[in-house]
């Protein structure tokens, strides 16, 4: 059921999102993954230590065992920075009480998985593309239309049918935060704690190397710590990036002789976020979202105009994590400027309210040239 859910959306997505959305879709998905590579190199490494204790393995991969997936520590601690503590903490305590009454009616636990990063990125790619659709078509859509009720119910179903892993999840939840918040929540309460991966039996999964599959690995690794995170995750990941690909680079020595196609396709996915690229992400919406504005305050603000009927913004995406979470900042700009939808522009003015919304009114207006990274970093 899962997969099918896969295909049909990833196709369905494909064939509606224009070329700039489709590419801005891939380096989404791409960014998820990169994101969530240092968590899995980092409980390969754990893993490895603590030799024989492999019941520790739930905890520490990407969620892609057995059982509720929000056990997973690296998911828990994504969760953390995303949705801050209460949420991460709620969510775990809530997997662990599911799992132990999961396991309360099979006369034996279900078996662990050993930890494997191609795998783990495997299992990571559905949830991962789900994260870039929905990143890439929700500033068109108005996810408010659906009603409270209805947005609830989206997410309710989404997390118990897609079942992403444990990182996966958090990856899907982010993006849907910023525009179906009630979505996102609903997800959250569902996905990796009581959904079709939870309830439904794993089966054993074997050994999955590739040589190849690891050399580009390192190469999609190394290439986004040489460029400080490439508008695909924050900077101060980047170092961690780069560790982990001098680690892929020495398993691709070791399984040099080894192939599995699956495994190939989630390293050449992060390459192709790498070398393509992607354009800005648009925003539709002309609202100022700006937190702790008040009336009479000065600003400078700079960001890429967007209209939408008789009226315009600013737009700044603020990134988490990875440009899959990232959160549109926008500041309504009235009177708006005559300059063409799209230009990146500096703005000086003052913030009036009106009808009870914020609007800034400029006293200067300079065109700029596109910035080097579109994105801020919170």
């Amino acid at each position: 059921m899962r997969t099918a859910l896969y295909a049909a959306g990833t196709l369905a997505v494909a064939a509606v999102l224009s070329p700039d959305s489709l590419r801005s879709a891939l380096a989404a998905a791409a960014s998820s993954l990169f994101e969530t590579a240092p968590f899995l190199f980092a409980g390969l490494v754990v893993a490895r230590l603590l030799g024989r204790q492999r019941s520790i393995v739930d905890f520490l991969g990407c969620g892609c065992g057995p059982g509720p997936s929000a056990r997973s520590l690296p998911a828990g601690v994504a969760t953390w920075l995303l949705f801050g503590p209460l949420v991460a903490v709620a969510r775990f305590a809530a997997a662990l009480l599911c799992a132990r009454l999961l396991y309360a009616r099979h006369a034996c636990r279900p078996h662990t998985h050993a930890l494997q990063p191609l795998a783990d990125l495997a299992a990571l790619l559905p949830s991962s593309l789900l994260a870039g659709a929905a990143f890439a078509c929700l500033p068109a859509v108005d996810p408010a239309a659906l009603g409270a009720l209805g947005e609830v119910a989206l997410g309710v179903a989404l997390g118990f049918c897609a079942a992403p892993c444990g990182l996966g999840a958090v990856a899907v939840a982010a993006a849907l935060k910023s525009r179906a918040p009630l979505t996102a929540a609903a997800f959250l309460c569902v996905a990796g704690i009581a959904d079709l991966r939870a309830l439904h039996p794993a089966q054993r999964r074997r050994e999955e190397h590739d040589g190849l599959a690891y050399a580009l690995l390192a190469l999609a690794l190394a290439l986004v710590s040489s460029r400080h995170g490439d508008s695909l995750i924050r900077p101060s990941i980047a170092p961690a990036a780069g560790v982990c690909a001098a680690v892929a680079l020495v398993y691709a020595a070791i399984y040099r002789r080894h192939q599995s196609w699956r495994s190939r396709t989630a390293p050449v996915l992060m390459l192709i976020g790498v070398l393509v690229g992607a354009p800005p992400p648009s925003f539709r919406a002309t609202e100022t979202t700006l937190a702790d504005l008040f009336a009479g305050e000065h600003l400078s603000f700079t960001g890429r105009l967007t209209r939408e009927s008789s009226r315009a913004a600013l737009v700044r995406y603020a990134i988490t994590c990875c440009r899959a979470d990232a959160a549109p900042i926008a500041v309504r700009i009235d009177p708006a400027p005559s300059d063409a939808d799209g230009a990146w522009l500096r703005v000086d003015g003052t913030v009036e309210g009106v009808d009870g919304n914020l609007r800034l009114v400029p006293h200067g207006v300079a065109r700029i040239p596109p910035p080097a990274d579109p994105f801020i970093y919170r």
